[in-house]
């Protein structure tokens, strides 16, 4: 029903609380998961192909992450007591991590890259508790300067994809084709004047990829051929493995997904008609981050990757007026239902190298200008800049240099040598520093400290 708030350029038709008819629920469900699938399902499929996973693990994690982020939106839109923030909030894969659960992987493979995410998240758990202060202290700046980074640091993962070799008397013409073309589509679909043609972006790119792909033969079909008929979850089928060193660089991100969700969470909560203030937005908020929390440990456990709010489906609500959390239910059957069919992870499982660098490239572009946005969401002044720039500088400049990091205490190397823990580490320490001191940067540049010489 319609209401007097309007918090978007369209009315808002079904607010948070709101019962729908079941059969515009399902349509809105079906949008609300077209915008998230790919991004939900691509850091698995990143990870598998940098670290070798073999296909029947690889598959079973393409499932599990959808039954992950299907539990997540569950808890999201249920709110069982504190847990969950009682609106239409999608969950899925975050991108965060890729870079970390990466080097972990490399390191000891998924078994690592569990057992860290695993032991990092109480971290969250503590986190969802002293929310207000932290909000205060780690600026949407911050936040914007690692996702920055984090776009920045996948990019050349995809350059990685487009340009893999396809296999023995394939052109690299080939991949240059399918790739570019997947790339193309991308780029007109997301100029379309239909915003139902932009939010499912993705998925017609994916479809049109494979579709000549499979005209040049390079997708094998047969191999979505299996007589299972259901993918059950297992409890720590692969193990898991733990490094001292990789905890301080996992909390980091874990510190920044939360601050990340504390924004898209306020989002969702403005265009679906709430408040974003006072004792019980609060409380939303923090059952929103005790849910990503849950999620999180209940994907570890999974031998899966961490949960968070995916940003993308406030659009989807923005563009329909429909923020009923009844939708979100919807969404999480939906989720679990193509997790359990094992098609699913076949059919994601044989993407081409060159589909999926496509995909990616234009995915992580996007992840670095969500970055930039989330920057520029106040006015840049002096101190500002500054943080941007040092921050940037030391993420891009001292994990590059490897014999140095090598030569650092174990505390400071597993710091150091991931850029986004770099970055989020630096600008988190310059934003708390010159947020105590209201002088000019110029002023503080001019009375630091010379040595003589």
């Amino acid at each position: 029903m319609p209401t007097s708030s309007k918090p978007t350029d369209s009315e808002l038709l079904y607010p948070h609380d709101a019962t729908m008819p079941p059969g515009k629920a399902v349509v809105s469900a079906i949008q609300q998961t077209v915008a998230m699938f790919v991004g939900c399902i691509t850091p698995v499929l990143i990870f598998c192909s940098v670290v070798e996973v073999d296909g029947a693990t690889q598959r079973y994690m393409v499932s599990m992450a959808l039954i992950a982020s299907g539990l997540g939106t569950f808890l999201q839109a249920k709110r069982f007591g504190m847990v969950g923030s009682g609106l239409l909030s999608i969950n899925g894969t975050s991108f965060a991590y890729v870079d970390l659960l990466l080097r972990a992987g490399l390191e000891g493979g998924l078994p690592l890259a569990c057992g860290m995410t695993l032991a990092a998240v109480p971290c969250q758990f503590a986190l969802a508790f002293f929310l207000p202060r932290l909000r205060s202290l780690i600026s949407p700046l911050v936040a914007g300067i690692v996702v920055l980074a984090i776009g920045m640091d996948l990019i050349p993962v995809a350059g990685y994809y487009i340009s893999k070799e396809l296999g023995e008397g394939v052109s690299w013409n080939v991949n240059i084709i399918i790739s570019f073309t997947v790339i193309l589509i991308l780029i007109l679909t997301q100029v379309s004047r239909k915003p139902l043609v932009r939010m499912g972006a993705p998925l017609i790119a994916i479809t049109l990829g494979y579709a000549i792909s499979s005209a040049f033969g390079i997708i094998n079909w047969s191999a979505m051929q299996t007589e299972q008929w259901i993918v059950l979850p297992k409890i720590l089928p692969y193990g898991l493995a733990f490094d001292w060193s990789l905890l301080i660089p996992f909390a980091i991100i874990y510190i920044v997904s939360s601050i990340e969700a504390i924004g898209d969470l306020s989002a969702t909560a403005t265009l679906s008609g709430l408040k974003t203030s006072g004792a019980d937005f609060w409380k939303r908020i923090r059952g929103g981050i005790l849910s990503d929390a849950i999620t999180s440990t209940a994907a570890a456990l999974l031998n899966v990757f961490p949960t968070a709010t995916f940003s993308q489906n406030n659009g989807v609500i923005q563009l329909t007026g429909v923020g009923s959390r009844q939708v979100g239910l919807y969404v999480a059957g939906i989720l679990v239902v193509a997790g359990l069919l094992p098609q699913t992870g076949y059919f994601f499982s044989i993407m081409p190298t060159p589909v999926l660098g496509g995909v990616t490239l234009v995915l992580f572009g996007m992840i670095a200008s969500a970055g930039i946005r989330m920057i520029l969401q106040e006015p840049l002044d002096n101190k500002s800049i500054l943080v941007v720039a040092i921050s940037l500088g030391f993420a891009f400049s001292i994990p590059s240099q490897e014999e140095f990091v090598a030569s650092l205490p174990d505390y400071l190397a597993s710091i150091f040598s991931s850029k986004v823990a770099t970055g989020g580490l630096i600008a988190m320490i310059l934003n708390a520093f010159l947020k105590r001191d209201d002088r000019p940067v110029e002023t503080l540049l001019s009375q630091a400290p010379t040595k003589e010489t």
